[in-house]
């Protein structure tokens, strides 16, 4: 231990030093010594990319701005080598992410007319299937909703759709099932017709969950390369603003090419001017 006084520098919370006539400080190998604590290897929170609320078209519209970038060079030149044709990168993927979330989420509005016809069949050959199985396994509650999946469903959508006709179609085949299907009117040509229609859709997931997934997972995508464009527009348009700001009247032109003042909107409305109180006008005097 040691003698310690508070103008040497020593600080009141430290848990080895005490205070008194005399004040003394604990050193390693006193009993009672506090060690210090080990230095915080927390890992620094990444920043946050900035949150976008315009929809997709509306950023890779905006996105027309790298155009400009390249017709200036001295704003090419405030940004990272590279920068500019990882921006058009980034913008080309947001149509391709768009098409594969609708296409993972099944949206059946994306379907040709022939594909809603095959959709129509599929659907009436799972109809089918399941008033069948009701009449052969009365009564088997588990079965019929397990194997058959009947009963209520979260989700419409293709994937899922998919899903449970195919979980329909390998209970209506197997032999534990198909002979007692056929004692109840059901025939090789309708196992034929269900598998035959089945096959006009890819290969789907085995699962709703799955499916359910992979929509999610498309989203995901979607979301942070939209982010991801944002964040390369603002950084040109930030280079832009530096290059021409706007205290110089002159720049005008070049800030309307990189959207400055437009894009990413001001929604926040000025306050109302005041209305002038009207000063009241004194009486006449009289005579």
């Amino acid at each position: 231990m040691k003698i310690v006084k508070f103008d040497e520098g020593f600080v009141l919370d430290d848990p080895n030093t005490y205070w008194g006539n005399p004040s003394y400080q604990l050193e390693p190998g006193d009993a009672g010594y506090v060690p210090p604590s080990p230095p915080s290897t927390q890992t620094p929170n990444k920043p946050m990319p900035h949150r976008i609320h315009y929809p997709v078209p509306v950023i890779t519209y905006n996105g027309n701005l790298v155009a400009a970038a390249q017709k200036y060079p001295k704003v090419a030149a405030r940004l990272p080598a590279g920068y500019l044709a990882e921006t058009t990168t980034t913008l080309g993927k947001l149509p391709t992410d768009t098409t594969g979330q609708k296409i993972a989420q099944g949206e059946t509005g994306n379907l040709t007319a022939a594909q809603q016809a095959n959709l129509d069949s599929l659907l009436h050959s799972m109809s089918q299937a399941r008033k069948t199985a009701k009449l052969a396994f009365p009564g088997q509650t588990v079965k019929l909703h397990q194997e058959f999946q009947i009963g209520n469903h979260d989700s419409n959508e293709l994937n899922a759709v998919l899903s449970r006709a195919d979980i329909i179609l390998a209970a209506v085949k197997t032999t534990a099932n198909l002979p007692a299907m056929k004692l109840k009117g059901w025939t090789d040509a309708e196992t034929q017709t269900f598998t035959t229609v089945r096959g006009t859709f890819p290969a789907s997931t085995t699962t709703q969950q799955s499916g359910q997934s992979d929509a999610k997972k498309a989203t995901g995508v979607k979301n942070t390369d939209a982010a991801d464009a944002y964040e390369h527009i603002l950084t040109i348009q930030n280079a832009a603003d530096l290059e021409f700001p706007a205290t110089d009247p002159a720049n005008a032109p070049a800030r309307a090419e990189f959207r400055l003042g437009l894009f990413p909107p001001d929604h926040h409305n000025p306050p109302a001017t005041p209305t002038p109180v009207p000063t009241p006008t004194p009486p006449a005097s009289t005579p």
